[in-house]
């Protein structure tokens, strides 16, 4: 009588339909590499920042104070995955990682010393360093977007002169895995204001600053199985 050989683990659970059940991004997947799990191309993200913003920065003009509490609500889509092209791809790369396209909509709270509110959207590209086995991920990012505010309304100062200005910027963090669905970030941030010319007043901002934050990674929302 002939005994069956054992067989290896499955990657996926079969239910009693047979249907095939993905199993969690940060279970043990056996290759060692859980965090590529979740950073992976179509993942949605949601992500708070809260942080404050602070002006002059020793870039740029040395005038005037700008200080300002800002909250950003990003909306986020993972572009690829690690190890799917170029010379980052090999695993023991430092550079391995993903891009991630960002829309950002934020509003900031102006407490010195001139306007009091800007409301906007970012439009962003991160790129995660994704690390095996990693649960810290660094990031960094650029951008550049537009807000409204009042602050032209204070004529006494040259920096900001339109209702509409103007906001490239540039950031990096680290990301702290939760778990499965959920990091904790914090994140360092370079921003400048101005408004292109189209304005008589136009010496502009450059802000510095640091946010903290969550994230929400979704589970594969139009994936079957985590595959195309």
């Amino acid at each position: 009588m002939e005994q069956s050989s054992p067989t290896s683990v499955p990657k996926e659970v079969l239910t009693a339909t047979n249907a095939p059940v993905r199993l969690s991004p940060m279970a043990d997947t056996g290759n060692g590499d859980a965090v590529s799990k979740i950073f992976v191309e179509d993942r949605i993200t949601l992500e708070f920042m809260a942080g404050a913003m602070f002006s002059p920065c020793g870039l740029g003009p040395t005038a005037p104070v700008f200080n300002y509490q800002q909250n950003n609500i990003r909306l986020g889509w993972m572009l690829d995955s690690p190890n799917s092209w170029g010379p980052c791809a090999d695993i023991d790369s430092p550079l391995r990682g993903n891009f991630e396209g960002i829309f950002e909509t934020t509003g900031s709270y102006i407490w010195h010393s001139f306007g009091t509110y800007m409301v906007g959207i970012t439009g962003l590209v991160r790129y995660n360093f994704v690390q095996p086995d990693w649960i810290v991920v660094p990031y960094v990012q650029g951008g550049a977007g537009i807000v409204y505010t009042n602050a032209r309304n204070w004529s006494n100062q040259e920096a900001i002169g339109g209702n509409w200005e103007f906001t490239p910027q540039f950031s990096g963090g680290l990301k702290f895995l939760i778990d499965d669905n959920f990091s904790f970030n914090i994140e360092g941030a370079f921003q400048h204001i101005s408004n292109a010319c189209t304005s008589a007043r136009n010496e502009g901002v450059n802000a510095y600053g640091a946010f903290a934050g969550f994230t929400y990674y979704f589970d594969d929302l139009w994936l079957q199985d985590g595959r195309h």
